[in-house]
């Protein structure tokens, strides 16, 4: 996009996007590059049918143990879910430094998605095939991935989408919010599925649904540290 100047020509606005200026942009200004306004509606429905997917994943697999081993304690097994997937969050964090100009930002927006999507299935098939409570926690190592894909792109998409304007908060407020939105309607939502059709057929409903951030995706910038 072109460079956006404040009112006094002279004044050329700052590349960071947390700069302050004498007198800040508009809305209508920001958003005056169609590319930059496109892309954030669409990152934020990203996030929102991201959300509705991912929220109730881990929350069901509990529910899911928990059914099948009613007299046993599965608080050490689902504490180790959570472990594993914080610690792949933090594997697959490092392993991206420097890596994502090569691999594209919407790209591994793609990426992060598929990595969810992988996991309903592979749970959807444990579910129908085995009552085996470990097999089913081995799919957590395709959960932490996908959540700290998701989470790295929201900021940096955020930011990069702010470039020149000092409007990060702003854009970093409205994608949280779809977020949070998505979020909540997927536990209830999550919740309904697996008591009116059970948990297997809960996790491919779940896994097809996965289809609409990755269409989202497409009205996404593929952005860069050089674009606007």
């Amino acid at each position: 996009g072109e460079k956006l100047v404040v009112k006094d020509d002279e004044n050329v606005l700052d590349n960071s996007a947390s700069a302050r200026f004498t007198e800040k942009m508009t809305i209508r200004q920001m958003y005056s590059d169609p590319g930059r306004g496109r892309s954030l509606v669409f990152l934020s429905l990203v996030y929102f049918a991201f959300h509705l997917v991912n929220a109730t994943v881990l929350p069901l697999c509990g529910q899911y143990i928990g059914l099948k081993a009613p007299d046993r304690n599965t608080l050490p097994i689902f504490t180790a879910l959570l472990l594993v997937v914080k610690f792949n969050s933090f594997v697959t964090t490092w392993a991206l430094k420097g890596r994502l100009e090569k691999i594209g930002y919407r790209n591994a927006l793609f990426l992060g998605c598929f990595f969810v999507a992988a996991r309903l299935i592979a749970m959807a098939l444990v579910a129908s095939f085995t009552d085996n409570l470990w097999a089913l926690g081995a799919t957590t190592v395709l959960h932490g991935p996908g959540d700290a894909i998701m989470h790295l792109m929201k900021a940096l998409y955020s930011h990069l989408l702010s470039r020149k304007t000092g409007r990060f908060n702003l854009n970093m407020g409205i994608v949280s919010t779809f977020e949070t939105i998505g979020s909540a309607l997927s536990i209830v939502v999550g919740g309904y599925l697996a008591t009116e059709v059970g948990y297997n057929n809960t996790f491919i409903i779940l896994a097809g649904t996965m289809i609409l951030p990755f269409i989202f995706i497409l009205g996404v910038d593929n952005v860069t540290l050089q674009k606007w």
